[in-house]
């Protein structure tokens, strides 16, 4: 199980440079004055948007509450995202500092926008026994309410976290419910 998902990080990043490869080997196929014409038409094409946030809320790990916090940079194109984030719990005395790669699909809408979210990260969980650096998997979804401000909008988010662990004391999993702002960039 941890090989396959090691193995499906991996796949992640080489696809996105693959891609990003491509496009700069068609680049320089294309003649100089080709190029720049290419380069203008694509970049008057693009609607990248994008937006920074912070979060917080409560944790449920393993039957206990807690806090959880995050931070956040969203990369939108059309109705999908990628959304880096850096996210911290802490349950009694357990805790995680998280680094994951999330990849969200929005559903169009007005004021009120859902969204489902899926992607891995990797977590640095420490208890009183045990301290380790696992993969992890986080699957969810949430809104964003766009009428509350023009300068920021609210972000409701839920995901459910488990922790891939072989050794004791196994798989780490719960749920996290946060709400934070998004500021559109």
């Amino acid at each position: 199980m941890k090989k396959i998902f090691a193995l499906l990080l991996v796949l992640v990043f080489f696809a996105g440079n693959i891609s990003f490869a491509q496009i700069i080997n068609n680049d320089l196929s294309l003649s100089k004055r080709n190029r720049d014409l290419h380069l203008k038409s694509d970049i008057s094409k693009t609607t990248l948007k994008g937006g920074l946030g912070v979060n917080a809320g409560l944790a449920f790990m393993e039957s206990n509450t807690g806090l959880a916090v995050g931070v956040f940079a969203e990369l939108e194109a059309g109705s999908f995202s990628f959304v880096p984030q850096a996210n911290y719990w802490q349950v009694k005395k357990d805790n995680n500092f998280e680094l994951a790669a999330i990849m969200r699909l929005k559903f169009a809408s007005t004021n009120i926008e859902p969204f489902v979210d899926g992607g891995i990260g990797i977590n640095f969980y420490s208890s009183e026994k045990n301290s380790f650096t696992k993969i992890g998997v986080d699957v969810g979804g949430g809104v964003v309410l766009k009428t509350i401000s023009k300068d920021f909008n609210l972000v409701i988010d839920g995901k459910y976290k488990i922790i891939i662990n072989n050794d004791d004391p196994g798989n780490i999993s719960g749920y996290t419910v946060t709400a934070g702002l998004r500021f559109p960039i």
